[in-house]
């Protein structure tokens, strides 16, 4: 078996096969009309990469019947894994294998089931590609795979091929399984920047965004930004986003909403574009909603919507201020951090600072991450209760991270569904699960001040690939 090593080699799919290959087309005197050889069920013909994610295999069979059609897969000792079943016609089939690390040498047998009995053939093993060239490799310092989020078996994020906090170069939109071990990447094209990776609301695909606006500091307001939309497999659509300067988000209808510099003169904006339009909506801007000090600028770090209140939490790092605000309306609901007559605090030195990340869990609690923007700042998690009738943020939970662990730059804190906390260190490279009492369950160190965007744990890669016609 291939251990993920630090150099570079090259893998080409070949078609080869564990028996005689014969073309599909190929109704000769001595073969069937569907191109299997004469006595032959099931035939294995092959395997190949894709075209630009060389992890991803694709291997291939010839079957003489029509059945119930599977491949497993092995590329751990022992280990085995299953693609999920499908109604194969007679004929040839090809099926994309998921999970599989760069580098590694992988097993594959196809399994068909015809009237209640089960046939199998063994294919040559196939070999995934290698590492892409500048994606960086993290190595995971700590594993309690008991008490892991029992929904959690791969880590999708964002990261900077570079080190160094807030700097220009190729960015990674990645995937990686409970080893730290890279099974899908993409880098976004031109050295755009991309901070804000995340699953569809329906989990079928990735959202990633390939935003410009950082290239130089927001002097083109970020003209030409996108967001792409991608299977595992292939890509979906791209979709104009001029002026995201940080996070976005997707509505249960597909609309996609972002802080944007581009669409109000001088000033941000939280915009929404519906599936379709041409145009976005304006909803809110600083210059006429801002609720901190007098301005027509402010700058944001962090979006979420709550589908369930129709409603934005929207975090701005300039005056560490959360605002909630009514999506249809653009009403200020309520605030709190650095501006005045916003929430109080409870306890008073409970206070976030620039934070990121800003999220509502499932029992209602503000969970976010505090801390950052080189300013010398403890960066933490922390978890509030929101109480509108006292009008205050009374904290609940924290996560304080040691002195060594400190990151300049942003970061990132989303609530699993099994109750431990998934902590992105935003610029110190470094990725944490947390149980309640504060032990750290997971831990993925990538060694460097590389700049890391949202992070999201999931179950299934299955999820992902693009559906059979």
């Amino acid at each position: 078996m291939r251990p993920l090593l630090p150099v570079l080699i090259f893998a080409v799919g070949c078609h080869c096969s564990s028996g005689p290959v014969v073309p599909a087309d190929d109704t000769g005197p001595d073969s069937d009309d569907t191109g299997t050889p004469p006595g032959e069920l099931l035939v294995t013909t092959g395997w190949r990469l894709h075209e630009t994610v060389e992890s991803l295999v694709y291997v291939g069979w010839e079957q003489g019947q029509a059945g119930t059609a599977w491949v497993e897969y092995s590329f751990d000792d022992g280990e085995w894994h299953s693609s999920p079943p499908f109604e194969a016609a007679a004929g040839a089939h090809e099926q994309v294998l998921v999970g599989i690390p760069y580098y590694y040498d992988v097993d594959w047998r196809v399994l068909l089931e015809v009237d209640g009995e089960q046939h199998s053939a063994d294919g040559e093993t196939a070999s995934a590609g290698s590492l892409p060239d500048g994606l960086p490799v993290g190595e995971v310092q700590v594993s309690e795979d008991a008490l892991w989020e029992p929904t959690g078996g791969w880590l999708l994020s964002s990261i900077a091929g570079h080190t160094g906090s807030w700097n220009p170069g190729d960015y990674w939109t990645f995937i990686v399984d409970r080893q730290g071990r890279p099974v899908w990447a993409s880098v976004a094209p031109d050295e755009e920047w991309t901070l804000f990776a995340q699953l569809s609301v329906d989990g079928s695909t990735i959202l990633w965004d390939s935003s410009t606006y950082w290239q130089n500091w927001g002097s083109s307001g970020g003209v030409g930004t996108t967001i792409h939309r991608t299977h595992l497999d292939a890509e979906v659509e791209i979709i104009p986003a001029d002026g995201i300067v940080h996070a976005f988000v997707e509505l249960p209808d597909g609309t996609m909403a972002w802080g944007s510099e581009y669409h109000v003169d001088g000033t941000e904006a939280l915009v929404e574009l519906a599936p379709g339009a041409d145009e976005v909506e304006v909803i809110w801007t600083c210059e006429d909603d801002y609720p901190g000090s007098p301005r027509a600028y402010c700058s944001s770090n962090g979006l979420y919507y709550q589908a369930s209140t129709d409603s934005y939490l929207y975090s701005f790092w300039d005056e560490s201020l959360v605002v909630e605000l009514d999506g249809e309306s653009g009403e200020n609901l309520w605030y709190a951090g650095g501006a005045r007559d916003g929430y109080a605090f409870d306890p008073e030195d409970s206070q976030f600072e620039f934070q990121h990340g800003v999220s509502y869990t499932d029992t209602g609690t503000l969970l976010l991450h505090s801390g950052g923007h080189g300013m010398g700042t403890v960066q933490m998690v922390r978890e509030y209760e929101v109480d509108h009738d006292s009008q205050t943020l009374r904290e609940v939970w924290n996560y304080g991270l040691a002195e060594d662990e400190q990151g300049g730059l942003n970061g990132d804190a989303w609530r699993l569904a099994g109750g431990n906390t998934l902590h992105t260190l935003g610029s110190g490279g470094m990725v944490k699960e947390i149980a309640p009492d504060g032990t750290v369950v997971w831990f993925l160190d990538f060694g460097g001040e590389y700049l890391m965007g949202r992070s999201t744990l999931f179950e299934d890669l299955w999820d992902l690939v693009q559906p059979r016609e």
